[in-house]
């Protein structure tokens, strides 16, 4: 059991942090576009930086660090001839350390992260083209740490960087996406489990994990889809569209209850997902709202990274439109029942005795599609609910009552 665990050392286990990145592109390829005369032309594109936001915790007593970069938007070194801008998405990434980071020590790591890549080109919803795909970065770098702070610079190769794009409605050529990435990052680091290394939290442990009482539990948090699978709709009528469009970031809202001693946990979740892909005075939006009941069980605890994995059924409010020049030509809704795959893990600094702990929730929908004119528009994402803030109200109101009878 996770209980002969040494207390301290699972305190030191993980070490949090928040802070900015700014992603450096020095370089680019050419671009293609249609001139005036419909003949396909080159222009030179100009690098570009893209400042983020990191969320993330060493782990592994300092071997290892999970993070999330959100990026915001490219900023361009200079104007280009045409109008295009690189957008990075948001990298979920991890870097190992072979010798363990500490204060006042220069460490080399290498690393893996993945985020979607867009590209857009165009000044008007008349040559306007989007296109998406996510890829992967290997990474090599350095960090340096101080007891309040955390730094690092690193390189990083993309793989598979180029794509085939639509020029117009029936014309294509070439492009890519940046080989190289350069990143320079500074953190704040935050202590957020070494307080529950107190006898009131080892009290509380021993008494949740001994029933299935106190479980009542809430969470929010950003989340985000990744498409997968691939539509046969937008292939055969509308190739020119970005099949692999990006729903926007939107809230994962969850309501339920943990079986603590069990280790169980029921919850019914609700998130809104919008979908839009736009190229060439063409537009298609699928709205979303999205429910789903689902179970899941805790398999182990690694010091406080505790992963689950369980089934769910969802059902999806799904609205479809399409606009040709401003003119409505698709107008439906639809209703459907889907299974779903669940998994996931939770950081707890006790095993059992906390009243706030922060969650990842992975779903997938594996039949997720709907037909439209013979042919299918996937849904089949996968969904990755970064890091979800997550209150029991329950062990809350114990966790004051019973540090107030200690006073």
């Amino acid at each position: 059991m996770g209980y002969s665990q040494d207390w301290t050392r699972r305190h030191a286990f993980a070490k949090s942090y928040f802070g900015i990145s700014n992603f450096i592109v020095p370089t680019l390829g050419d671009g293609k576009y249609l001139s005036t005369t419909n003949d396909i032309a080159s222009f030179e594109k100009n690098g570009f930086i893209s400042p983020s936001i990191n969320i993330g915790a060493t782990h592994f007593w300092g071997h290892a660090d999970f993070y999330i970069s959100i990026n915001t938007r490219s900023i361009k070194f200079e104007n280009d001839k045409i109008e295009n801008d690189y957008r990075l998405g948001t990298f979920t990434g991890l870097r190992i350390y072979p010798w363990a980071t500490k204060p006042s020590n220069l460490r080399p790591y290498v690393g893996y992260k993945f985020s979607p890549f867009r590209y857009k080109q165009g000044d008007s919803p008349e040559n306007t083209f989007r296109f998406t795909r996510v890829h992967s970065v290997f990474d090599v770098g350095i960090a340096y740490q101080l007891p309040s702070f955390y730094f690092t610079l690193e390189y990083g190769r993309v793989l598979n960087p180029s794509f085939n794009t639509y020029l117009s409605r029936n014309v294509t050529d070439s492009d890519a996406f940046p080989n190289d990435i350069f990143q320079l990052g500074v953190n704040y680091t935050i202590e957020t489990t070494g307080t529950a290394n107190a006898d009131v939290n080892k009290e509380l442990n021993n008494e949740f994990s001994k029933s299935n009482l106190n479980g009542l539990f809430f969470g929010i948090g950003p989340s985000a889809t990744f498409p997968i699978g691939t539509s046969s709709y937008i292939e055969n009528k509308y190739p020119f569209l970005d099949d692999k469009s990006f729903p926007v970031i939107f809230p994962d809202v969850a309501f339920g209850y943990h079986f603590t001693k069990s280790d169980i946990i029921t919850a019914l979740s609700f998130r809104p997902i919008n979908q839009e892909r736009e190229a060439y005075n063409f537009s298609q939006n699928i709205n979303r709202n999205s429910f789903i009941l689902e179970a899941y069980k805790f398999v182990g605890d690694y010091h406080g990274f505790v992963p689950y994995i369980g089934v769910g059924v969802g059902y999806e409010k799904i609205k479809f439109t399409e606009f040709d020049a401003d003119i409505q030509i698709s107008n439906l809704s639809k209703d459907f029942i889907s299974p779903a795959v669940v998994f996931g893990w939770d950081i707890r600094p006790s095993e059992k005795g906390d009243f706030w702990v922060l969650r990842t929730n992975l779903r997938y929908y594996p039949f997720l599609t709907f037909e439209k004119d013979s042919f299918t528009l996937s849904l089949q994402h996968l969904e990755f609910n970064f890091i979800q803030f997550v209150i029991y109200p329950q062990r809350l109101a114990r966790t004051k009552k019973i540090t107030l009878n200690k006073r």
